[in-house]
């Protein structure tokens, strides 16, 4: 059972989308476009692909700072191009529609957050304004998860608590942003997590797709047909 509760956030590539970027291309790119800056690979060793940009960034500013302006905007131009060209081959997974339709009648706020663009979501789910009422892909904040605040945002879109809040998501970092604000969190399994990796990070429920939810909400039930 989950717990009271009066708004859902997602996370959507892999969450409520297909999971279809290649981060690793992604990550080689923007490596690329780092080491012609003069930052050597191993600067950047074991960084994610947005730690890597922002760790990049500041490495310029400090050594070459008119080379930084045009550093980061080619780079955040590069990801988005990839993102959007990602997007344009994927689509929301299985039962999305029908679990925001039935969060929608719930009057239950429905709220996206995603370390993926603004246009590369749209692309994604063009209608995504019906449904959501609290959509903050990166662009919109300066901390992404795992920090708690790119939550937090979401929260204070929606008018509500974490304690009045459930977090779902398929990647580890989902379930740490969400636990760091004390949120019940869902982890799914249709994105590149195993259950226990999800529980590893304090996951309080792992289910195989988001449209699982559905029966777990109030009143709802479903049956095999």
């Amino acid at each position: 059972m989950l717990p009271p509760f009066e708004a859902m956030l997602f996370d959507f590539d892999g969450t409520l989308a297909v999971l279809n970027l290649d981060f690793a291309a992604m990550r080689q790119r923007l490596l690329a476009l780092s080491v012609a800056q003069g930052i050597t690979p191993q600067e950047v060793h074991g960084l994610d692909i947005l730690e890597m940009l922002d760790y990049a960034t500041a490495l310029l500013h400090q050594r070459h700072p008119e080379q930084a302006a045009r550093f980061v905007h080619d780079a955040r131009q590069l990801l988005q191009d990839m993102e959007v060209e990602a997007a344009h081959r994927g689509g929301l997974l299985p039962g999305v529609p029908e679990l925001l339709e039935v969060l929608q009648r719930e009057n239950i706020g429905v709220g996206i957050v995603t370390r993926n663009c603004d246009a590369a979501v749209r692309v994604t789910f063009p209608h995504i304004d019906i449904y959501c009422q609290a959509f903050i892909p990166r662009d919109r904040v300066t901390q992404v998860k795992p920090h708690p605040a790119h939550l937090q945002a979401a929260l204070d879109c929606l008018g509500t608590t974490p304690a009045r809040a459930i977090m779902v998501g398929d990647g580890a970092m989902d379930i740490q942003a969400g636990k760091a604000l004390g949120m019940f969190s869902v982890g799914v399994l249709s994105g590149s997590s195993t259950t226990a990796r999800l529980l590893a990070q304090g996951a309080d429920l792992v289910l195989a797709s988001v449209a699982d939810l559905v029966q777990y909400l109030p009143g709802r039930q479903i049956t095999a047909s």
